[in-house]
């Protein structure tokens, strides 16, 4: 296990908004990439914690700079977005 696990965001909607701050406070976290459909919050998050961000989770959970992506999006999402994550780790 890395020193530094790279977290990658899928979703960044309201749940989001609730573990955030924790996770850029926990040293043992870098929040290095994140997906979400609305551009205005990846803008905020790229800037945020100076991360890149995609359109899609299907071009998160393919970045090789990512150890674990934690699923925030809707509900009816997270069995695709997980299994999207598990294919590409």
């Amino acid at each position: 296990m890395p020193e530094v696990l790279r977290v990658g965001i899928a979703g960044l909607g309201e749940a989001a908004t609730e573990f955030l701050p924790a996770y850029a406070a926990d040293p043992r976290v870098k929040l290095t990439e994140a997906a979400d459909t609305r551009q205005r919050a990846r803008e905020r998050f790229a800037h945020d914690f100076h991360a890149r961000t995609y359109e899609t989770v299907e071009e998160l959970c393919q970045s090789p700079d990512v150890d674990v992506v934690y699923v925030a999006t809707p509900h009816e999402l997270h069995a695709e977005h997980v299994m999207a994550a598990v294919k590409n780790r």
